[in-house]
């Protein structure tokens, strides 16, 4: 085809930066923004599946306001990567410049993951704190998870704003804090935030139901697995990219490597809230429900053949009514007695009981 006919209008010359360069600045984004996709639809499909089912409108209304939140908050975050995905792949400015500070709406992405994560984060803080049994340890666990949480909303903030600066030509001598140092401010307190979630739900959770019995026990070892695998979702991968953005300067290339991890923090949120609401959820209802609410442990006596029309030998206790045996005098859990039916029981005494008139033996009926 000549450089004059069909759509091929020839050759523009332009500056760009070279592909090694190029390699370390786009790669890390392209692979945090594939990500995200991808998790971003295992998201979505289940939270609507979830939904459909009529499962959603179970839970109380604040979980479920936070569950939708988190949706469309990760809605509106893919959204503003898939526009700047396509705008890489289109753009023909390959300037060091342009790949280094994309644009405005890209300088938007980090305070819009530290809202998922603050939302996530302050909502499991909630769910976590009101396990504690102790009023003062649980107003302490709430100011350190308040601060940890400002750390991350703070983070964001500081790389947002960086961001805007270095668009706008600013230097790094020019920033009251570095860009690297906001990505750490928020990688640290997220990842001690996940961590400190899951240890307080494990302690308060043992310190309730522990000894029980063996169904309370099975279903504590459930939820304490379930608790840290929440946090593996994104500790792990915050510890590695505070690691990172600790060690390398906004001069330093290598530093742009924290994207591959920081750009599906949001999908990883989502679905850390997400499971965790609803595999807890599942695991009480299965193991601790039931018919009359969701969270009550059946009190199993002795089996015994009872009468058609006695009351079931069941009787509901109160998850949130349990306490560890060390709060309850003598260290016993109280046990409630009720009497569920009455019979009568007749004896027959034979020769031992005689009518001191009659010589017949008498039978008495004896009511229990």
């Amino acid at each position: 085809m000549s450089d004059s006919s069909g759509i091929y209008a020839g050759d523009v010359l332009r500056p760009e930066a070279p592909q090694g360069l190029t390699d370390l600045l786009l790669g890390p984004m392209q692979v945090g923004y594939q990500v995200q996709f991808f998790g971003f639809g295992i998201f979505f499909t289940l939270f609507a599946v979830y939904a459909a089912t009529g499962e959603l409108r179970r839970h109380q209304r604040i979980g479920q306001l936070v569950l939708v939140a988190s949706l469309v908050l990760n809605f509106v975050y893919t959204s503003f990567v898939f526009y700047e995905s396509y705008i890489t792949a289109i753009s023909q400015d390959r300037g060091s410049f342009a790949l280094q500070n994309g644009d405005v709406a890209w300088n938007a992405l980090p305070m819009l993951i530290a809202s998922i994560t603050a939302l996530t984060e302050g909502y499991l803080t909630a769910r976590a704190g009101l396990l504690i049994l102790s009023r003062l340890v649980r107003i302490l666990f709430f100011v350190w998870m308040g601060c940890l949480i400002a750390l991350v909303i703070i983070g964001g903030a500081v790389t947002t704003a960086d961001g805007v600066f270095y668009y706008n030509g600013a230097q790094p001598g020019d920033l009251a804090i570095s860009y690297s140092a906001g990505t750490a401010m928020y990688f640290w307190g997220s990842a001690v935030a996940d961590v400190s979630i899951s240890i307080a739900c494990a302690c308060s959770l043992r310190s309730r139901i522990a000894g029980f019995n063996s169904r309370t026990d099975s279903l504590l070892r459930h939820l304490i697995v379930l608790a840290f695998r929440t946090a593996l979702y994104t500790a792990v991968v915050s510890l590695v990219s505070a690691v990172v953005s600790s060690v390398y300067r906004d001069s330093d290339v290598r530093s742009f490597v924290v994207y591959s991890f920081w750009l599906f923090m949001p999908a990883a949120y989502g679905l850390s809230l997400f499971t965790f609401s609803v595999s807890s959820k599942r695991a009480i209802d299965q193991r601790l429900g039931s018919s009359v609410s969701p969270g009550y442990v059946p009190a199993q006596g002795p089996k015994r053949h009872h009468a058609a029309t006695s009351p079931p030998p069941e009787t509901p206790i109160a998850l949130n009514n349990m306490r560890g045996a060390q709060l309850q005098p003598g260290g016993q859990i109280p046990l409630q007695i009720r009497v569920q039916h009455e019979e009568v029981v007749s004896v027959d005494e034979g020769d031992d009981v005689r009518d001191s008139k009659s010589g017949i033996g008498r039978q008495r009926d004896w009511e229990v």
